[in-house]
């Protein structure tokens, strides 16, 4: 079981296990929040405590809800709203304090359409 919390530790998850991979995405929101995303399975998460600790910002087309902490900021998963029953559908890696960045393949992905990945 792998663990995850925000600064404070008002947000706790837990995952089943380490990413073997992680994005860097350079959209708008993902490059302001400088975060790595990994994408565990469906069900695969759980909030062990802090849900009601988080707060949401829905972007854009509005499916994908970004959850982060009302007392300390730290984005930490974003929920695919739109699904039935809703999902975390991804999780910010750099929330993972036993996740060594450099044990990950990092991809890349041009959402922001920059040139630069």
């Amino acid at each position: 079981m792998v663990r995850a919390a925000c600064h404070c530790t008002a947000v706790r998850l837990e995952i089943s296990e380490l990413p073997d991979w992680v994005l860097d995405c350079s959209c708008t929101l993902c490059r302001r929040y400088g975060a790595i995303w990994s994408y565990p399975a469906a069900g695969t998460v759980k909030i062990v405590s802090g849900p009601e600790a988080t707060e949401v910002y829905l972007w854009g087309d509005r499916w994908l809800a970004f959850h982060r902490c009302k007392e300390c900021g730290c984005v930490m998963y974003m929920e695919a709203v739109e699904e039935k029953p809703p999902y975390i559908y991804g999780i910010n890696a750099r929330m993972i304090p036993t996740l060594d960045p450099k044990s990950v393949r990092l991809r890349q992905k041009d959402n922001g359409h920059t040139g630069w990945f």
